[in-house]
Parts: C-alpha cells; sequence; structure tokens
C-alpha cells in the first residue's frame, strides 16, 4: 500500500475525524478491538403444531470472530421475554427469561455456540410470532448481536417423487411434470421452485419469471439451474402443478444424468417475479397434498449413449541405472460425457510396470493394485507390479484428459521393455457405456541403450499378472518416495498437493473382504 505524505496527509486525517464523528459505537469500538458476530443457522423458526418436545425446533447459534486478535471474556445472552409466554424451552429458563452462557476467550476466525430447544405451548394459536434477541460483551471488543424470529406454526414444501427414466436418446426431449404440496401448518405467501439438471441436459424452454445460470455443484460438476418465482398463495394441505412440464433436451454429450427440484417458501419483497421474457410458468391447484412427496427431488436419467474412455501410453529411454520418467493418461473422447456414476467403480488406469524396471516415484491418486482383492491398497510403495490410478474429480467432460508420471528405475543388464496402461474401474470392472475397446490399452516402453534383446510387452494383464511381474524382481519394499505428478485439463483435477497419506485415507483405502463386499454394486 503507497502511504501519502504533506498535504494529502493532512486532508485525510482531517476527513477521517469528520467521519469518525458520524460513525456508529459499535464501528468505533471494532477498530479499537476484536468485533465478534453472532451467527444463526437459520433466522426464522417455525414451530410444529401440534408440538414436538422430543425434537424442538432449535435456536442454533456459533461466532465468528473477524478480529483483529482474540476477543477475550465474550459472554453471549439469549433474551426469551417475548416468546415466554407461549414457548417452553428445553432447560430452566433463569427468572429473567435470559440465558447467559459461560464468558471465555474467542480466537480470529468461526467459534463454537450453543442451542436453545423451543416448542409451542399447547394451544397457541396459529401465526403467533416473536423474537429471540441475541446479543453478547466483551472484554477488549464488541459482539454483535443478531434477531431470530419465532412463529407458531410451519410451512413446509415438498415436490413429488419422480421415477429413473432409461433409453433416452440425444436429441430427444423429455416431459417432466412438476407438483409442489404444502404439508405444514401455515400458508405460504409465494414459492421459488429451484430446478438442476447436470450438464447433459438443457431446459427447452425458458420462462419470464425463471432466471436460469450454471452453477458449482462439487457432487456433480456444474449444473443447469433455473429459478421459478410464483406469488401464488400456496395453502397448507394442499398441492400445486405447475401448468405445463419441464421440457429437458438430451444433448448429445448425455449419459448419467439428473433433475432435481424442491419448493423454497417466499414472502415480502422475494415474492416479486423476474421481468424476463417469454411466456410465464405458472401454479395450478391440484388438490390435497401428496403423502409421498420429498423435501428435494432427484430423477435419475441414463441416456442411451457411450463414452469412449481412452488410454495413453508413452517411451522413456535410458541406461540400466537410470531413473526415467514415463507419462500416462486417461482421458474421454465422448460423445458423453461421464458424470455421476452411482456405483464405486469410477473410471480408473491400471498400470503395468515394464518388467526389468521398478517404479520408485509413484504419483498421487495411484497406489499398488491388489490383484486377489481387485482394488487398490491405498499405499504408494515403491516396487510393485501393478498400480491403480483413481483421478478425481471423477467426472470427465468430453476431450478431459488426466496425466500420471512414474518414475521408473532401469534394472541392471535389463533390456528394452514394455509395459501397459489399461483402461478399468477402481475395481477393476469394465464400463459398460464404453463400446470401443480398442483404445483402453496403450503400451509403456522403456528402451534401453546397451541393454540386451527386447523383453516382451505385457500388453493384457493375465490372470494373475502380480505374481508374474514379481518374479522378475518388481517385489514391493517399504521406502519413501516423493509426490509425482497428477494433472489434467480441469483445474481441480488434483495435483502433487495430496499426498499420499491424504488419499490413502480415502475411500479407496479399502482393502481386501471389505472391497469385495462393494467393488461391483451400482452402474458400470
Amino acid at each position: 500500500m503507497i502511504q501519502r505524505r504533506h498535504r494529502v496527509g493532512a486532508v485525510l486525517a482531517a476527513l477521517a475525524a469528520s467521519v469518525a464523528a458520524w460513525l456508529p459505537v459499535t464501528y468505533a469500538q471494532a477498530a479499537d478491538g476484536p468485533n465478534v458476530r453472532i451467527e444463526l443457522q437459520d433466522d426464522d423458526l417455525g414451530l410444529p403444531v401440534p408440538p414436538t418436545p422430543d425434537d424442538p425446533t432449535m435456536v442454533n447459534w456459533g461466532l465468528r470472530n473477524h478480529g483483529p486478535g482474540t476477543a477475550e471474556d465474550v459472554t453471549v445472552r439469549a433474551d426469551l421475554s417475548d416468546v415466554i409466554d407461549w414457548v417452553t424451552a428445553d432447560a430452566p429458563v433463569p427468572a429473567d427469561h435470559i440465558y447467559v452462557w459461560p464468558a471465555r476467550d474467542v480466537p480470529e476466525g468461526e467459534a463454537a455456540g450453543s442451542l436453545i430447544g423451543l416448542s409451542a405451548k399447547p394451544g397457541t394459536p396459529l401465526g403467533t410470532t416473536g423474537t429471540v434477541t441475541l446479543s453478547g460483551s466483551s472484554a477488549n471488543g464488541t459482539v454483535v448481536s443478531t434477531t431470530a424470529k419465532v412463529t407458531v406454526g410451519t410451512i413446509e414444501m415438498e415436490v413429488d417423487r419422480l421415477a429413473t427414466r432409461t433409453g433416452d436418446r440425444p436429441g430427444s426431449t423429455i416431459a417432466t411434470p412438476v407438483t409442489i404440496s404444502n404439508v405444514g401448518t401455515l400458508p405460504s405467501d409465494g414459492v421459488q421452485l429451484r430446478m438442476r439438471t447436470t450438464i447433459g441436459l438443457s431446459y427447452a424452454d425458458r420462462y419470464s419469471n425463471c432466471v436460469y445460470s450454471t452453477v458449482s455443484e462439487p457432487s456433480y460438476h456444474s449444473t443447469q439451474q433455473a429459478l421459478c418465482t410464483f406469488d401464488t398463495v400456496v395453502e397448507p394441505g394442499r398441492s400445486y402443478r405447475l401448468d405445463r412440464p419441464v421440457g429437458l433436451d438430451v444433448t448429445p454429450q448425455a449419459l448419467f444424468e439428473y433433475f432435481s427440484h424442491e419448493a423454497l417458501p417466499l414472502s415480502g419483497a422475494d415474492l416479486t417475479p423476474p421481468s424476463g421474457n417469454g411466456r410465464v410458468l405458472s401454479l395450478v391447484a391440484a388438490g390435497d397434498a401428496a403423502t409421498d412427496g420429498t423435501p428435494i427431488g432427484r430423477q435419475h436419467i441414463d441416456a442411451d449413449n457411450t463414452a469412449d474412455m481412452v488410454a495413453g501410453g508413452d517411451t522413456a529411454k535410458g541406461e540400466a541405472g537410470d531413473v526415467v520418467d514415463v507419462t500416462v493418461t486417461l482421458g474421454n473422447e465422448g460423445p458423453g460425457w461421464v458424470g455421476y456414476n452411482a456405483g464405486d467403480d469410477q473410471p480408473a488406469l491400471l498400470v503395468t510396470v515394464p518388467t526389468g524396471t521398478r517404479a520408485v516415484r509413484i504419483p498421487d491418486r495411484c497406489s499398488v493394485w491388489n490383484e486377489e482383492a481387485q482394488a487398490g491398497t491405498g499405499e504408494q510403495t515403491p516396487g510393485a507390479p501393478q498400480y491403480i490410478c483413481n483421478p478425481r474429480p471423477t467426472e470427465f467432460t468430453v476431450g478431459d484428459t488426466r496425466t500420471f508420471r512414474f518414475g521408473l528405475e532401469i534394472r541392471a543388464n535389463a533390456g528394452t521393455t514394455t509395459g501397459t496402461a489399461r483402461v478399468t474401474t477402481a475395481y477393476g470392472n469394465t464400463m459398460a457405456f464404453d463400446h470401443t475397446h480398442g483404445n483402453d490399452t496403450a503400451a509403456v516402453s522403456v528402451e534401453v541403450e546397451g541393454g540386451g534383446s527386447p523383453v516382451p510387452g505385457t500388453s493384457a494383464p493375465s490372470a494373475s499378472p502380480s505374481a508374474v511381474a514379481a518374479a522378475d524382481g518388481n517385489t514391493p519394499r517399504p521406502q519413501t518416495v516423493s509426490a509425482a505428478e497428477d494433472s489434467g485439463t480441469l483445474a481441480s483435477t488434483g495435483g502433487s498437493d495430496l499426498t499420499a497419506a491424504t488419499w490413502g485415507a480415502g475411500a479407496l483405502l479399502l482393502g481386501g473382504a471389505l472391497v469385495l463386499l462393494v467393488r461391483r454394486g451400482g452402474r458400470a
């Protein structure tokens, strides 16, 4: 930051003094010490009717210290005076109706809070509303107060469940009916319908009261979102349907897709629908609320399409005793993208180390292959005959390629030799959506300068490839290795920052009999 001096500094000082004269006291205090905010998980709480004392509604609060420094002797209070006449709490209420938590020091960042369970007293009229105020103090800073609105009764939105679809071909359009039900006890002034699809689907129609965007959803790559606003009053115990089905176009890259939808209650200023172009999507009364709905509906759509997963090999040259690098790849040539694979069999690459060499540097996301268990061990032990590489993320858009670099030590008296990189799944199965197998296997060759005759390649592992390779000397030995490269065309495909220890703690650390129980579940 550039510090300006002389007359500029004087002007700024005068301006600062004038601004300080009208700044709120809380901000002035915050400048002198830590600023702590009380944050609520939900600031608009509904109490079920009839009451559910075994499962009360929670005033759930935490703290966030924005600094600077540690806030000392922080005390938090919850004032129930405004609601105490018609609620019961899950802990004894002090005579002044104010809970006080013991003082403690709060370092910068997030800090834990506490809970207060509230239930409506029997006979309290629906719609009764009050406020719980949370405030606090600190010996050397400021605690910013907040409030939670509490209402007797609930608005509970559910949507219809949609059956799984299979066989929809690229170029076709799916007509998806959507129904919303209010299974609570209070009406909602309006409702927002949030719909999302994976990238192999697109919305066939655009409506003026909907806003369309692409959003990130880590579990399923990016999704196409539509937020549709309706100012229709949604009465308790009633259902409403869209006046026309949602049209979903099945695109050329569709394969494993989903469509999700959920309804969110609206009130006040949020009721104003966007004013876009096109027709208006409306809600139509559809009778009593459904009894088999769900808060979030997710429809699986498995398109009649394929994706071609491709292995890439490499060739290196060196002399006996050298450590040479080979880079193998796993990519998707389409036409479908590979994402949302509901089983454990995610795309993977099985690397068979060329005979006469020994892997001494193993990439992140790669571990020793256990032929008997048909799974990776999670260990990056050098000298193993085979390694399974499991990329992260597991989704592959069309054209996406992930790379894995191995360091191979050439043994004494070794000749030119070839191993393989083979497309498979995390548990050694074949991907049913891949109908092109001529590019599933690629050669990994090491040309040895001054070595003996070429060693026959091992382009396709035998029934027990580990035993064959081990006989040549690729016996696993405990040894510390450095992390190697695992990168791809996506910025989030992983890298050397993922250590073997971190990855080994993940799901693919499962071995032996436990893996045998789960490895073939779900879609291939």
